[in-house]
């Protein structure tokens, strides 16, 4: 993807972003699940329009709880969790295939470009800016695996999404700062993130160290989760995928099911939603990046 259609793909993502119906007055997560289930249609129309030549799949899934980093060796009274949302993106080049990973934690602010973290949230702050080794809590058959992510300094791989209550909302990403200064408009970020310019690469299949490894994990971890509706709609235990199956492709471990097609959430089942949500995104294979044997 070059430059200019990376400027042309955020403007289409901040497009689709306005014609998204967000929450009425709603708190994070109440944004988050809007955004995990409205974003991919929206990714995938403005790839599409970009991209035409490429075959596009964009999918999401839900964590019902946040799994959470307890450190081993960093006194601190609250286990952070790892963030609120996941988007990982896959291209195909001549070398193989290649991924790219953000994980986002929300924060609703009135001041984007100067964002305070308080006291009550430093545990977080100090995750994303320290990365102390940590146990998993409140992740499945993860919990008590032991990671230990590097370097042990701010990355381009987490940042903060700030977010503006407005409507439609105003959304900035930010770097780990004290305070929190929105430097990108998220569409910009996602569209950095899809011209791998943003977000932190990661392996998928041999995997050798512990960022790849947690980004992993958090796939598997929500391909593995179920989604009791009864409450809603008389479902129960169906897999909390939805959009297109490309997931199986980027990590096949404990992802049996094809994807359940849904309509929206209800405004009672967007309300009552506090979990982790999962983006995924396909780009297909770049033309440009394939080498095409020579057979004069």
């Amino acid at each position: 993807m070059n430059i200019n259609q990376r400027h042309q793909l955020a403007y289409e993502l901040t497009t689709g972003l306005y014609e998204i119906k967000w929450p009425s007055g709603g708190q994070e997560p109440d944004f988050i699940a809007t955004m995990v289930m409205n974003l991919p249609g929206v990714i995938k129309d403005a790839l599409n329009k970009i991209l035409p030549e490429r075959q596009i799949a964009v999918g999401n899934a839900f964590i019902h709880q946040k799994p959470l980093a307890h450190f081993i060796n960093r006194p601190c009274p609250v286990s952070p969790e790892l963030g609120d949302m996941l988007i990982v993106c896959r291209e195909k080049r001549a070398s193989g295939a290649v991924y790219n990973a953000m994980l986002l934690q929300a924060k609703c602010t009135q001041n984007l470009l100067c964002a305070k973290v308080y006291k009550r949230d430093y545990h977080q702050f100090i995750l994303y800016s320290e990365w102390p080794e940590f146990e998993y809590r409140r992740a499945d058959l993860l919990d008590g695996q032991i990671r230990n992510i590097l370097p042990k300094t701010i990355t381009q791989g987490a940042q903060y999404l700030l977010i503006n209550k407005l409507s439609p909302p105003e959304m900035l990403t930010a770097t780990v700062d004290n305070p929190l200064n929105g430097s990108k408009m998220f569409p910009r970020t996602l569209a950095t993130i899809m011209s791998f310019d943003g977000g932190r690469t990661f392996d998928a299949v041999n995997i050798q160290d512990d960022w790849s490894q947690m980004v992993v994990d958090l796939l598997s971890v929500s391909a593995d989760s179920l989604f009791n509706r009864r409450q809603y709609s008389g479902i129960e235990d169906e897999t909390r995928w939805n959009g297109d199956d490309i997931f199986e492709a980027i990590v096949s471990a404990g992802i049996q099911e094809s994807p359940i097609e849904w309509g929206p959430f209800t405004d009672k089942q967007e309300k009552s939603f506090n979990g982790f949500g999962v983006i995924c995104i396909d780009i297909g294979t770049n033309p440009n990046r394939i080498v095409v044997n020579d057979i004069r």
